[in-house]
């Protein structure tokens, strides 16, 4: 019989042997360090892996330069943002923004420093992104914003706040350097390349019209109430050679109009407070009050025959904005209808459009009347 200590077992040779318990301990013991040990070694290997994963992932879905987000990984948030869009209509807006004068950074003081502009200007951009924005590099210095849940003035806003914050910031080496930005909201009915064709053409004309702004593109979707969409489409406004009459007083005033109306309109954008709106609209109406009395001085004393008709077209554009004006700071009326007027209708429509009659008059005239009329009109 067996000892109770000791179990038998077959040797080799089929003789019966009896091993005991505490060999089959060690044994058992033994098997289960192994066992243990396979295991940690496997739950390290698989967490290597992981982190492998996680960094292949990471690498085929950034740009290798920047950082930022690369056209594949875009091209996959897309979907999903335009389905939700369509689906439960939230949403969804787009940034372009393409370095001004690129080339010739790389051209002056090498690529190597157009890179280090190139990462420096990714890092502040997404410093100044929201958690549910993303960057993405679309080429060379051109960038992608992608914006869910977010509506065009909204957008707009964020855009001028990154224009102003890269127009501030020092590149070594460098020095300043800007930026020009197309927005533009998905409509629910279009395609993806028909979205990035319209906010394109948004950045194209800040381009062509000075750089370093901000453009709305076209054809956008009809949200919330009537000063929101007129919020929504700013347009900042540009200078050209072409709208000068000749006489330097009235020229200097609608190059300061038009610098009010972009300060004002650069307020708005960047949501800055109320008071501080109220004041630049304040300073927008007095200097056109005062630009309208000296424009009517010079054209009069110019002999320009439609000046008693000019005149009348002036006050009857002052009349309504001291209107407006009294809405805004009472609360009645939205900043986007005010500037809507003030900017475009006070400034820059009846700029090129009643202004004009008078440009060929004056311009053969303005050069004795300039000379007449500065010191007093200064006085």
């Amino acid at each position: 019989m067996a000892s109770p200590f000791k179990f038998p077992v077959h040797g080799p040779d089929g003789q019966l042997l009896f091993i005991g318990i505490a060999m089959l301990d060690t044994a058992r013991h033994d098997n289960l360090e192994a066992m243990q040990k396979s295991l940690e070694n496997l739950q390290h290997t698989n967490q290597e892996l992981q982190k492998n994963l996680v960094e292949l992932s990471r690498l085929a879905s950034t740009d290798k330069l920047t950082g930022a987000w690369n056209r594949r990984r875009l091209e996959e948030t897309l979907a999903n943002e335009m389905e939700r869009l369509k689906r439960y209509d939230h949403p969804l807006s787009m940034l372009i923004l393409d370095i001004d004068f690129f080339k010739k950074v790389n051209d002056v003081h090498s690529h190597h420093t157009g890179d280090q502009v190139l990462i420096q200007l990714t890092n502040v951009v997404q410093s100044s992104l929201r958690s549910t924005d993303s960057l993405t590099r679309w080429g060379g210095e051109e960038f992608v914003v992608l914006c869910p849940n977010t509506t065009l003035s909204t957008a707009a806003m964020l855009a001028e706040r990154l224009r102003e914050r890269l127009a501030k910031t020092v590149f070594p080496n460098v020095g300043q350097v800007t930026v020009s930005l197309g927005v533009a909201e998905c409509m629910a009915a279009e395609t993806w390349e028909d979205w990035f064709k319209r906010a394109d053409a948004a950045l194209y004309r800040a381009k062509a019209c000075g750089r370093n702004q901000v453009q709305i593109a076209p054809e956008t979707p009809q949200r919330g109430g009537v000063g929101e969409n007129v919020a929504a489409n700013f347009v900042r406004l540009s200078w050209h050679v072409a709208y000068e009459c000749g006489n330097p007083v009235i020229d200097d005033g609608h190059r300061g109009l038009f610098a009010d109306a972009n300060q004002l309109l650069g307020a708005v954008l960047s949501a800055r407070p109320k008071e501080e709106v109220a004041t630049l609209v304040d300073k927008l109406v007095s200097d056109v009050l005062a630009h309208f009395k000296q424009e009517e001085a010079i054209i009069s004393a110019a002999g320009y025959p439609g000046s008693a008709e000019h005149a009348a077209i002036h006050q009857t554009l002052v009349d309504k904005a001291v209107v407006l004006v009294r809405h805004f700071h009472a609360g009645t009326l939205a900043i986007g209808e005010l500037f809507q007027f003030l900017a475009h209708d006070v400034v820059a429509r009846h700029m090129l459009g009643a202004d004009r009659e008078f440009f060929g008059y004056l311009q053969s005239r303005s050069e004795p009347v300039t000379a007449s009329l500065v010191s007093s009109l200064k006085a």
